[in-house]
C-alpha cells in the first residue's frame, strides 16, 4: 500500500472531502518517519512501545519529546501505551497532549479522548 505513487494524491483527496489523516504505530513497521513527511498526518499515534514503561527509559523520553516538538502546532500527538501512574505522569511532564492506554479507560473516539494538558 504504501508503494502505490498515487497514495499521496489520494490522501489530498480525501483531506478534501473533510477527512483527517491519521498515522498509526508511528515508530515501528510500516508508518516511518519518511510518511510522516510525506502525507504530514493530522494524527500521529505513537507505538506503545514508547509508552510503556516512559518512566524509566530516558531514551524513550527523548524521543516522545522530539515528537512533541515536532507535532506542536502540526499534528494532534497521541502517545499509546499508557498502563501505568508512573508513566502516565512522565507523558504528562514531556508535554504530550494526548495519551491512549488501559490506565486512561478504554478505546474511545478522538473527540472523547483524555487531554493530559500538553501544548
Amino acid at each position: 500500500m504504501w508503494d502505490i505513487r498515487l497514495l499521496g494524491q489520494k490522501i489530498r483527496d480525501l483531506r478534501a472531502y473533510g477527512y483527517l489523516i491519521a498515522l498509526d504505530d508511528v515508530g515501528s513497521g510500516a508508518a516511518s518517519l519518511r510518511k510522516i513527511v510525506e502525507y504530514e498526518p493530522d494524527i500521529v499515534k505513537l507505538d506503545r512501545y514508547f509508552g510503556n514503561q516512559l518512566a524509566l527509559s530516558p531514551n524513550k523520553q527523548k524521543l516522545v519529546s522530539l515528537f512533541v516538538d515536532f507535532c506542536r502546532g502540526q499534528s494532534h500527538l497521541v502517545l499509546e501505551g499508557l498502563e501505568e501512574p508512573d508513566d502516565l505522569a512522565t507523558a504528562k511532564t514531556l508535554g504530550v497532549p494526548l495519551g491512549q492506554g488501559f490506565l486512561l479507560g478504554r478505546p474511545r473516539a478522538l473527540c472523547e479522548a483524555v487531554y493530559l494538558g500538553g501544548v
